[in-house]
């Protein structure tokens, strides 16, 4: 039961340096583009990824370990949305919500590896509701993809 737990633990606090990653990802986006409208929109995504964090966070304290306080530092995750930063500008709208899609599909594998795992129902549940949110997010700003194609959003 221990390695159970521990694999839990290490795969909790492996989403919640995640999605410290997509919430500064996002908020990095959020910057680069001109359109209020999808700033405000990757904004909000940026806070979601944040609440999602503090979440996971709050379930670790309970299982008994420190939660994670920091983002991938150097990790393949965090790497891709230090490249969004290096990249943002000049970009158009659409080369940026195509790094969030990169960015975000890095993001649902993570997921799916924690749910791989022998999770506590309590953290099975959050982390699936929260998997299924980043699903929706992604399927929101693909459309917007699908809709502004050709276009410089």
């Amino acid at each position: 039961m221990a390695d159970q737990n521990t694999s839990a633990l290490k795969a909790l606090n492996d989403l919640i340096a995640t999605c410290r990653d997509s919430e500064e990802g996002y908020a990095k986006a959020a910057k680069g583009v001109h359109d209020n409208a999808l700033s405000d929109q990757l904004t909000e995504i940026s806070g979601r990824r944040g609440q999602f964090a503090d979440e996971l966070s709050k379930i670790v304290s309970r299982l008994g370990d420190q939660p994670s306080t920091d983002a991938h530092y150097g990790g393949i995750l965090h790497r891709g949305w230090v490249d969004l930063e290096a990249r943002i500008r000049p970009k158009n709208e659409h080369d940026i919500l195509e790094d969030c899609l990169r960015g975000d599909a890095g993001t649902l594998k993570h997921y799916g590896h924690a749910l791989d795992q022998d999770l506590p129902e309590e953290a099975r549940t959050v982390v699936e509701r929260q998997q299924g949110a980043i699903q929706t997010d992604l399927n929101t700003l693909q459309s917007r993809i699908s809709h502004g194609k050709g276009h410089h959003a």
